[in-house]
């Protein structure tokens, strides 16, 4: 700064104290708002030394000290230093600058003195400020950045490195190591959105997963924008990165429960749908069986047309088997449940497992330890293991192992929360048969419990194994899973509910033995007349008398005229207006005596109709054989015989 007497009069009107010292602190001038500080000192300041006037002012002395540090540094250097103190609950920043001499060196200092308290305090309250985002950003994982893409450089917060794996900043980031860590199978949408931002200065905001240095992979949010680019400087996107990792976790699992929820809801519609497809069947089924049955009963057996007659009954009882299928994907097929031991069980059907299974396939057998009963139908048990074995034999092409293995597993509630198969907690017996076959591709995944739905060659398979397992399982309260990964094979895994003894058996066993009656009275009640008049013939040629009618309304008119003379009642569960279960607690209010038989295509235990009932009952399933029915019936009938006898 020039030397000149008449520079200070530029400062003289300054709104901020402003003086003139020499080298050794001798004030030499100074305008109104510096003078102003020390009028109640002295009333000329002029030829005072700042450093004494501070002293006298009571000025902390590291004030005093730092002031003469930084003149002696604007001696030494000969540059501006500004220097800031706290007096008097206000910072103080007093700017030195050197004046030379026409011979270059220091003759004085002009120094500048301003009040930045109020300056000071906003920085202060913004600096906090940043600090509490930064922690709030690391806390949410979110980074902040900035990227030079002329120049190639990275600005970033510290949680930006943290988010890939790093403890600190790494030197030098470049965009090839954040490509680095892109996950392979997101990689080529990753880099097309980034070259479509660069082409036309487009924001995005994408999301896709990364590989950190751990090796752990995490998904991200990644957004950025020009909108922050300056017009004539070097090119800069701005953006953030958030760590998304358990949301998109949450989110998946969540579409997994929706599709599972979905897959349930359309088997229970199919399951409805099959369930009123085979009962209809079951009826039609009952008379073409009774009719064949009566025919050959009245036909020589040598004659040709009863070679006929017997193709057509094994072809109808096929059909009945069928049915029953599809009962049992309905979750409606008659059962007869016991306890059993799964590992007897298991051990009972692998003989003949493996005499459906080629020599060259391996069969291997893997008893679990302590694994609790099951209450299930053994039959049933038998069509689960053989559809799954039939399946995992028909993914190996040659050369294979199938393993049927057992165990037990306990289900917390935690599990059932994560989308476990099993809905309910609780202690479960596990039956698992897995195959090194080729596999079920993920698209086909959803499918596989769906009736009549295969991919298996036509020929191969009617794809109703699966959906009858499906039913099956779920009938006795058990749940199923399929994992699978083509080319390496498939694992199905049955879990059933751990059996307590208060389980109650559900069906009572019929006498196998045929009686031949007489004079006794049946009251046969069923709404398919083709039914009801193959029974009636039945039931009248082994010398039964037969009351027939098609509902209940006309049955309780015909017990009101044959009171004395009604010893059984047989009718169908599902009736028009009044099921059968209600017209026989009407009529056993006028014959305490009369017993009862009823007949139908569901099972009687899993029906409203079935509900009401407080006792056990006499139960046959429709489709029947004749034999069956008239062993019911003359069971039945025998102790009332008895009776009559006695008296």
């Amino acid at each position: 700064m020039p030397n000149s007497a008449l520079d200070f009069d530029l400062f003289k009107d300054f709104p901020e104290p402003v003086f003139v010292m020499a080298p050794d602190g001798k004030i030499l001038a100074a305008n109104r708002f510096f003078s102003a500080r020390f009028e109640s000192l002295h009333q000329h300041i002029i030829g005072h030394n700042i450093f004494d006037l501070l002293v006298e002012i009571n000025a902390p002395q590291e004030v005093i000290d730092n002031r003469k540090a930084k003149t002696l540094e604007v001696l030494r250097i000969g540059k501006h230093v500004a220097v800031d103190d706290q007096m008097d609950d206000n910072i103080w920043r007093s700017s030195i600058y050197p004046a030379f001499d026409a011979k270059g060196n220091i003759s004085k200092l002009l120094v500048f003195v301003q009040n930045i308290t109020e300056k000071r305090l906003v920085e202060i309250e913004n600096e906090d400020f940043r600090a509490k985002m930064v922690f709030a950003l690391e806390c949410a994982h979110v980074s902040v950045w900035s990227f030079d893409i002329e120049n190639n450089v990275l600005t970033r917060t510290l949680e930006h490195d943290r988010i890939f794996g790093y403890d600190s900043l790494v030197p030098d980031w470049k965009i090839e190591r954040f490509f680095g860590h892109i996950h392979p199978d997101d990689l080529q949408m990753v880099m097309g959105t980034y070259e479509n931002a660069m082409a036309n200065q487009s924001d995005f905001n994408i999301e896709f997963r990364i590989r950190r240095t751990d090796e752990e992979l995490r998904w991200i949010n990644l957004v950025g924008t020009f909108r922050f680019a300056k017009a004539g400087k070097s090119r800069h996107i701005v953006g953030i990165i958030l760590d998304i990792t358990e949301k998109k976790l949450a989110q998946i699992e969540l579409e997994q429960l929706q599709t599972q929820l979905q897959q349930s809801q359309k088997m229970e519609l199919l399951g409805q749908l099959a369930g009123g497809i085979a009962h209809d069947f079951n009826n039609s089924l009952t008379s073409i069986i009774g009719n064949i049955e009566l025919a050959l009963a009245k036909i020589d057996p040598s004659q040709s047309v009863a070679t006929l007659l017997r193709s057509a009954h094994e072809s109808a009882l096929r059909s009945a088997h069928l049915t029953s299928q599809l009962l049992g994907f309905a979750r409606k097929q008659i059962r007869c449940p016991e306890a059993l031991s799964l590992n007897r069980e298991v051990e009972r059907i692998i003989p003949m497992m493996r005499s459906l299974i080629s020599s060259q396939i391996e069969c291997v057998w893997l008893p679990g330890e302590n694994v609790p009963e099951v209450f299930i139908d053994p039959t049933q048990l038998d069509q689960v293991l053989t559809n799954l074995c039939v399946n995992a034999f028909d993914a190996i092409e040659e050369y294979g192992t199938i393993t049927i293995s057992t165990g037990v597993i306990r289900i917390d509630k935690e599990d059932c929360e994560k989308g476990h198969p099993c809905p309910t907690p609780g202690d479960y017996a596990v039956l698992s048969v897995s195959d090194t076959g080729s596999g079920i591709d993920s698209a086909m995944m959803p499918h596989i419990f769906e009736p009549f739905f295969t991919t298996k060659p036509i020929g191969k398979g009617a794809g109703i194994g699966l959906s009858t397992v499906y039913g099956i399982v779920k009938q006795n309260n058990g749940s199923i899973d399929c994992k699978s990964e083509p080319g390496k094979g498939t694992t199905f895994s049955i879990f059933f509910p751990k059996h307590r003894d208060e389980a109650l058996e559900l069906m009572l066993e019929a006498a196998a033995q045929n009686r031949n009656p007489t004079n006794n009275t049946v009251l046969l009640v069923e709404d398919e007349s083709n039914i009801l008049n193959i029974l009636k013939r039945a039931l009248e040629e082994k010398g039964y008398q037969v009351l027939e009618a098609m509902d209940a309304e006309s049955a309780l008119i015909i017990a009101q005229t044959h009171r004395e003379k009604i010893d059984i009642l047989v009718s169908d569960v599902i009736l028009p207006r009044m099921n059968g279960i209600e017209l026989c607690k009407q009529l056993q209010a006028l014959l305490p005596e009369m017993k009862s038989i009823f007949m139908s295509g569901f099972p009687f235990e899993k029906t409203k109709y079935g509900e009401q009932s407080s006792k056990p009952v006499n139960f046959i399933r429709k489709p029947f054989s004749i034999s069956d029915f008239m062993n019911l019936v003359g069971n039945e009938l025998k102790n009332v015989n008895q009776q009559h006898y006695a008296s």
